[in-house]
């Protein structure tokens, strides 16, 4: 890589200190398509140009261009992004996607960090009007700081499963970094009924209502009721799905067993969590764990 501006310089280190991830023992030899190497981790290969029609995102992405080159259109508005560049997607975005291999290496790569979790603290009010070019948009600027987060939370996202409230900490260093720059702005308009989630995930036990998540919102509450509705949802049911989320999460993780598990949800009678547990997922919670247990023995 020609090192003709700081950005150059920075793409490079990026590459120097990620390239070697996706190169990990036992992965040499590249193949075709998606490897995961962490539960919010992976790479993307392709062995020969391809053109992705109507791709869906179903999660929020940070992206790094390993090799190659990454184009992104949506009708006739697109945008190239080369080695070492990083790219954001939002979820739900729906885009054409191009993969052109590097000519001299012969392939193109991607490391692709999929944002689970975005802090409520960090949402961005939605601009207005917002239009469907606001999903492609340039490369992410890069700083010390930024490549040294990315690195960070690639490294930990890679090591272990059980390490999710160190791979939490490492993925909030990096939203915080890229939360003032315009390119990964589309990473933080989070929709009314995502950033009500996220606060019933940060504080799960707490009594939440409508008037007191409308006070942290901004809005009273039955403006509150009344944009979800109009999502097609409901307080209720955010709650229970939030709820139910860190419980199974907890399960799956070994962390938890059921009685705790349901504490921690926010649960105060543990019959009413088996109940609404056996409803989101088909089966009691004793029966998720030690199907869980089996699967790590």
């Amino acid at each position: 890589m020609d090192i003709r501006t700081p950005q150059d310089a920075l793409r490079k280190l990026l590459l120097d200190r990620l390239r070697p991830l996706a190169d990990a023992p036992g992965r040499e030899r590249k193949t075709y398509g998606q490897t995961f190497i962490g539960s919010q981790l992976f790479t993307y290969c392709a062995l020969a140009t391809e053109r992705v029609a109507k791709f869906k995102v179903e999660h929020a992405i940070i992206g790094i261009v390993l090799n190659g080159t990454k184009e992104f259109w949506i009708g006739n508005t697109g945008q190239r992004y080369t080695t070492g560049q990083v790219f954001v997607l939002p979820t739900g975005a729906e885009l054409d996607v191009v993969n052109i291999p590097d000519e001299r290496r012969g392939l193109y790569e991607a490391l692709v960090v999929e944002v689970r979790q975005m802090p409520p603290a960090l949402a961005l009010p939605p601009e207005k009007p917002r239009g469907a070019t606001t999903n492609v948009g340039q490369a992410v600027t890069l700083t010390a700081e930024l490549v040294d987060a990315l690195v960070h939370a690639a490294v930990t996202l890679a090591s272990s499963d059980h390490a999710k409230a160190l791979a939490d900490h490492r993925m909030a260093e990096v939203l915080m970094l890229l939360r003032n720059d315009p390119a990964a702005r589309c990473l933080f308009d989070l929709p009314l009924r995502d950033r009500v989630a996220w606060m019933v995930a940060t504080e799960p036990t707490h009594p939440w209502t409508a008037e007191t998540l409308g006070t942290r919102l901004g809005m009273g509450a039955s403006t509150l009721r009344r944009h979800l509705a109009l999502d097609g949802t409901s307080l209720r049911e955010i709650l229970a799905d939030a709820r139910m989320q860190i419980a199974r999460g907890l399960l799956e993780r070994g962390e938890a067993n059921v009685t705790a598990a349901a504490e921690a949800a926010g649960y105060a009678s543990r019959s009413h969590f088996i109940r609404r547990f056996r409803i989101a997922f088909g089966s009691a919670p004793s029966a998720y764990l030690g199907e869980q247990r089996l699967r790590r023995a």
